[in-house]
């Protein structure tokens, strides 16, 4: 049914469509065996956006899976615009207002958002579109040099009218010409599939413009009404639109689609459609955010129903974040946490205690806050600000690029956007990639720098000497485990202060190592502990 014109949107069928978007709202979103290629509007998007969600953050915080719990979307322009969006921080609350205003009127008339939701699924997901490249640079969009193809429409006609006069001459060009015309137009077809994919798209979206028009939200919000005007400026290409894709289902279709090879029509149209959206880009960015914004508007409102706890953020302008029970959004089975996290602070903690995935639920719920206006926790206060991150490094080979050149590289860029706007960092053991010495010296050095500039630093660290070395400049967190005759057991709840307790060698024991190796492992630190070095000579 996407992208056909006039369709009704309550059919038997509609009626089916209906219940089972109906079941399916509130429902945890099962994601897909193959990721859709969702990037394309973020692409190009982000040109426009100085300060966002860098591919380091987004790949640290697993935001892809973020994505997909979210993902109840039903258009792929919707798919593309929650993706853009989560990339995109709201600095400023009007926006995140205007977001909730049309969350709040989704939720409080249900039978009219199912309504929108029938109209959103029957436009589609139409895979390769690359609609949202028309929303840029329309421009590389048209056929150059129409005036070839609107002569050679002609030119078959002359050839008619010259057979009156010379029948031979006439008959041999009329030939030629229907020739070169069927080349030329399944030419065309073939070079153009993907934009003619846009196009589909394109339609289904007037449609459904057309169709979301009628109801109340065109009334009640922004977003609503930018769908009806976009309508009211480009109905007139329905027409176009649809002779453009019509497909051969009868003997008369059979003669159109003759006509349509002879006189070029399909390559006409295609550019009359690309003139009239060069003509009015800002109007079709606008129609497509409207109808982007009103789909995942929806997906988010399936989100939270789907939650068992969620909460709406609240902003301050403190430099700190509060937050009571907040999880990770990806745990199946995860542990609330309460922090106020201030301008700096040290989260440490032996190895698998849950200080990495604390610091990654503050972060996530940093960016969902400033985007979804939705955060998984009972409360959660922040200041508006970029989220960075410095976690899952990784060697770059195909950049002949150590760890540790990776490392610091990917801090480099967190001090660096520091001096362009408040940023709200999380590093996960920081210069892990060099030796000790090295390592303490560093990391000390930079988060003593880091705690004399704007912004708030969250740092997750196995390295007990750092919360020694910078007293009285971060506040300390740990988390800890408690050895039972069971085994090793860990709460995941974070406590105040520095943490005092290791558990790597414990570990080592517990899973049945030599007792050569733990006696000395257990031998080689206490030397390091009385001495500092690790030279055998050291103690005698």
């Amino acid at each position: 049914a996407a992208g056909v014109i006039g369709a009704v949107v309550l059919t038997g069928g509609g009626r089916k469509r209906r219940a089972r978007l109906a079941a399916l709202f509130g429902q945890p979103v099962e994601p897909p065996d193959e990721a859709p290629n969702v990037s394309g509007y973020w692409e190009l998007r982000k040109k426009e956006v100085p300060h966002h969600v860098d591919d380091i953050t987004w790949n640290d915080l697993d935001m892809d899976k973020v994505f997909a719990k979210i993902n109840a979307c039903q258009t792929s322009i919707g798919e593309e615009y929650l993706f853009a969006l989560l990339h995109e921080p709201a600095f400023d609350m009007e926006t995140l207002h205007t977001r909730e205003a049309l969350l709040g009127w989704l939720d409080g008339n249900p039978e009219r958002r199912l309504d929108i939701q029938v109209i959103l699924s029957r436009i589609g997901k139409i895979p390769g579109n690359a609609l949202s490249a028309f929303c840029y640079d329309i421009s590389a969009k048209k056929v150059r040099n129409p005036w070839i193809y609107r002569a050679m429409a002609l030119l078959p006609l002359a050839c008619l009218a010259l057979i009156f006069f010379s029948p031979a001459a006439g008959g041999v060009l009329l030939a030629a010409s229907v020739i070169a015309n069927g080349v030329v137009h399944y030419t065309f077809n073939r070079r153009m599939e993907r934009e003619m994919a846009s196009l589909r798209c394109f339609s289904a979206l007037l449609w459904g413009a057309r169709q979301i028009g009628k109801t109340p939200l065109a009334d009640s919000h922004p977003a609503g009404r930018d769908i009806a005007e976009g309508y009211a400026l480009f109905k007139r290409l329905g027409g176009r639109l649809s002779g453009l894709m019509q497909q051969r289902v009868s003997d008369m279709d059979a003669v159109i689609e003759y006509f349509r090879i002879l006189t070029l029509s399909n390559i006409r149209g295609y550019n009359r459609v690309i003139n009239t959206l060069e003509r009015h880009p800002a109007e079709f960015r606008r129609l497509y955010r409207a109808m982007g914004e009103l789909d995942t508007a929806i997906a988010v409102l399936s989100y939270r129903k789907s939650l068992p706890l969620w909460t709406r953020p609240e902003f301050i302008s403190d430099n700190r974040i509060e937050t009571n029970d907040i999880v990770h959004p990806l745990l199946e089975q995860p542990v609330p946490n309460s922090a106020v996290l201030r301008a700096a602070s040290l989260v440490s903690g032996s190895n698998a205690s849950g200080k990495s995935t604390f610091i990654k639920s503050v972060a996530i719920n940093g960016i969902l806050a400033q985007t979804v206006h939705t955060c998984t926790a009972a409360s959660f206060r922040t200041r508006p600000a970029l989220v960075m991150t410095s976690m899952a490094v990784r060697d770059d080979v195909t950049a002949h690029e150590s760890y540790f050149l990776t490392e610091i590289k990917s801090l480099r860029r967190i001090l660096d956007k520091l001096l362009q706007v408040n940023c709200a960092c999380f590093v996960d053991e920081i210069l892990k990639g060099t030796n000790t010495v090295e390592r303490i010296a560093a990391s000390a050095a930079v988060l003593r720098y880091l705690s004399g500039r704007d912004g708030l630093y969250a740092v997750a660290t196995h390295d007990i000497e750092l919360t020694r070395l910078l007293q009285g400049m971060y506040d300390n967190y740990h988390f800890r485990e408690t050895m039972t005759e069971e085994g090793m057991r860990f709460d995941y709840q974070i406590k105040p202060g520095p943490s005092e307790t290791r558990n790597a060698i414990r570990l080592l024991d517990y899973l049945g190592f030599d007792a050569q190796i733990i006696e000395d492992a257990n031998t080689l630190v206490s030397r390091y502990e009385r001495t500092r070095s690790w030279d055998e000579s050291a103690g005698g």
